[in-house]
């Protein structure tokens, strides 16, 4: 095991904490650091002098300490009467900027963080760009949400060559449904766009809430979007490869979409999972 890895699995988790767990937590930590860190650093960087500055920079910005784990978990448990099984889920921080993949053991009648990467949620202070006819920008809504649908994106690139709203092809693009939320009303009754920030009025809207992979020169980590979660492929593709909102679509190992593409390399079939928690902070 390298230092790096030793590194998260020690700042994720007292070891005590994974021998309470029946589930491999260790491999499933493992899996998630080789796969949404490592990989995409050595890709990018190809050095390991660069890898290791970037990791460095990575746990500047954000680690999960104990303390920040056991009030999580706080937050967690007032949803767990709807967990009736072992199976993943998501937690959101927006304050952090992070998403962390959470095991929700049964058995044990506990929560075991996997791993976190760094997403951008929405940014309503952008909605001075909107022009008439744009879409709004939301605040990204707080709460427990099971996902209802989703579809896989077709890789469309914008104009600037750069652009993949919806990541790479085939990412999968999970949604939850219409929400509440607020956002800036920046238009007079006559549809003229008001310059004036002061006679903003903070108003309630809905917003269609889905969380996808996201390529662009904007960097995840800082609020960006129109309301939605955005994050990196690599994040996508596990959350994708490992069923963390797959459950209503899987019976037993079999795809039971009949439209929809499966994932490409599926596992952990037995966790299946099914909802997100947002907090605006765990704090």
């Amino acid at each position: 095991m390298s230092i790096f890895l030793k590194f998260f699995i020690v700042s994720l988790l007292v070891s005590s904490l994974l021998e309470a767990s029946s589930l491999n937590v260790e491999k499933i930590q493992n899996d998630f650091y080789d796969n949404v860190i490592i990989k995409p650093l050595y890709s990018k960087y190809r050095k390991k002098s660069l890898v290791d500055k970037a990791l460095q920079k990575r746990a500047n910005k954000f680690r999960i300490y104990n303390s920040y784990w056991k009030k999580a978990k706080k937050e967690l448990w007032k949803n767990h009467k709807y967990l009736s099984s072992s199976q993943f889920l998501t937690l959101i921080d927006l304050s952090k900027q992070v998403l962390i993949v959470v095991l929700w053991d049964n058995e044990a009648k506990d929560f075991y963080p996997i791993g976190f990467d760094f997403i951008s949620s929405g940014n309503i202070n952008r909605e001075k760009e909107v022009t008439n006819g744009d879409d709004h920008y939301f605040k990204t809504p707080a709460g427990f949400f099971n996902i209802k649908s989703g579809w896989r994106s077709d890789g469309d690139t914008y104009k600037d060559n750069i652009t993949m709203p919806y990541g790479e092809k085939d990412s999968f693009v999970f949604f939850f449904g219409e929400q509440k939320s607020i956002r800036y009303n920046t238009f007079n009754e006559n549809n003229t766009k008001i310059k004036d920030t002061k006679k903003w009025k903070l108003i309630t809207g809905k917003l269609q809430l889905a969380m996808h992979a996201h390529t662009s020169s904007a960097p995840l980590g800082t609020p960006q979007s129109h309301g939605c979660i955005r994050m990196s492929n690599d994040l996508n593709l596990y959350l994708d490869n490992n069923l963390v909102f797959f459950k209503h679509l899987y019976d037993g190992k079999k795809w039971i979409h009949p439209y929809k593409k499966p994932p490409l390399e599926p596992k952990n079939y037995g966790l299946a999972g099914e909802f997100v928690l947002i907090l605006d902070s765990v704090y």
